[in-house]
């Protein structure tokens, strides 16, 4: 059975991969002091660009085209079953390519699942196949510049 704890906190470099991005932040670091002028003009275009990409993507999208690395590659269409149901009624609505279904919801209270787990009325073999942990971090962002 997999471990839920949040895990116990290591040093940097115990995990080679974490030791590199911090050697790596202080190179770029040290980069970016040396050469303060060139970052400040990057970091400029690089939000100006961002900006009009934001743009001119709200634009061909408004407009339906591909223009330049703007690519409509493929069009899709949905209908909201619910809505066409009430606009429609019943009957059209049937009549029409909709289909009216039930569907079972299985839900679980985790306290109860993990009291039950650890009385051991679920066999412990079975667990992992229903469960799955995950793990939510705060991790560093990656750089954009």
């Amino acid at each position: 059975m997999k471990n839920t704890s949040k895990g116990q906190r290591v040093p940097i470099s115990e995990i080679p991969e974490v030791q590199e991005v911090v050697d790596l932040e202080m190179e770029i670091n040290a980069l970016k002091a040396e050469h303060p002028e060139v970052f400040m003009k990057y970091q400029d275009l690089v939000d100006r660009y961002n900006a009009k990409l934001e743009e001119a993507d709200k634009k061909v999208r408004a407009e339906g085209v591909s223009c330049g690395k703007f690519e409509n590659y493929s069009v899709s269409v949905k209908y909201d079953a619910a809505k066409m149901f009430d606009e429609l009624g019943e009957r059209m609505f049937l009549e029409s390519g909709g289909k009216v279904s039930q569907r079972a919801v299985y839900e679980v209270d985790p306290k109860s699942v993990e009291a039950a787990i650890a009385a051991r009325k679920i066999p412990e073999e079975c667990v992992d196949n229903f469960r799955e942990i995950r793990r939510n971090y705060h991790s560093p962002k990656k750089l954009s510049v």
